[in-house]
């Protein structure tokens, strides 16, 4: 085989992983149930030419009255920005953990993290304006099992999805095994 059509075969082998590859967004947090639902979500779902999200929405604490009466300007920015940054780098170390162990699981499919801003839509809100951006192949979430009642008046965030996103959802049911296992 000549040089020529080494390089062609690559080229081609290549577009047909890229035609191949499927983003899939995969909706975290720091719980027990979370990390089930990606477990689960590697070992069934995806495959070595997927491009995966791992992403997760975090709520800014808000400052309170005195925080704004108390402090000058610049000293409240520079107190919001630290804050800012302990919570993601927070978040960041829970997500490394994930794709470590989604690596020491065999997982060859691309992983980027994400961390996002909640938006006045709350988590789900800012969930679906993601997923509206990026146009997922699917999104995959856990459930935490919080049934008719806890949807009810908490609402759900895996049920709005099903119902709100333009693409596929996988719910993750998670078994009691999770809720009992250690932080």
């Amino acid at each position: 085989i000549e040089h020529s059509q080494i390089r062609k075969i690559g080229r081609k082998m290549a577009s047909e992983k890229k035609k191949d590859a499927r983003l899939i967004v995969m909706c975290v947090d720091k719980s027990e149930y979370s990390k089930a639902g990606w477990k689960w979500a590697v070992e069934n779902v995806l495959k070595d030419t997927d491009q995966v999200q791992l992403i997760h929405v975090y709520e800014r604490k808000p400052m309170s009255t005195f925080d704004y009466v108390s402090k000058d300007y610049h000293q409240l920015m520079e107190l919001e920005k630290k804050y800012i940054e302990e919570v993601r780098k927070r978040n960041a170390e829970i997500m490394k953990e994930m794709v470590v162990d989604a690596l020491r699981m065999g997982c060859k499919a691309h992983i980027t993290v994400e961390i996002l801003d909640l938006h006045d839509g709350g988590a789900k809100g800012t969930i679906q304006e993601h997923c509206n951006k990026v146009n997922p192949a699917m999104c995959i979430v856990a459930s935490r099992g919080t049934g008719a009642f806890g949807r009810a008046f908490l609402g759900s965030v895996s049920d709005y999805l099903v119902h709100n996103l333009k693409c596929p959802v996988i719910v993750v049911k998670t078994t009691k095994s999770a809720e009992k296992a250690p932080a």
